[in-house]
């Protein structure tokens, strides 16, 4: 009895496994897909943090723009804009 209640929980475990790996899979997938067309963009190898940097300056520059807000706001995402430009910038170099 005990034995069987031991195999019914590692068969839990293992099917938890395999969700959780297909989760993470179908997660990064699209991540993957970028990584695959800015790297044939650039015509380089590009790794996630690249991919990460690129996305990161693609998300300010498009609030930047759309954003309607105070001036102080404005600062604010302004300065999140050439940050991730200047991240962006040291990420490519490596």
């Amino acid at each position: 009895m005990i034995m069987n209640k031991e195999m019914s929980i590692n068969a839990r475990e293992e099917r938890m496994n395999l969700v959780m790996n297909a989760i993470a899979m179908a997660a990064t997938r699209p991540l993957t897909a970028l990584k695959d067309y800015y790297g044939s963009v650039l015509d380089k190898n590009m790794s996630t943090k690249q991919t990460l940097c690129l996305l990161n300056a693609q998300f300010a520059f498009i609030v930047n723009v759309f954003a309607g807000c105070s001036l102080m706001m404005r600062a604010f995402l302004l300065a999140w804009l050439v940050g991730a430009l200047l991240k962006c910038k040291d990420a490519l170099s490596i």
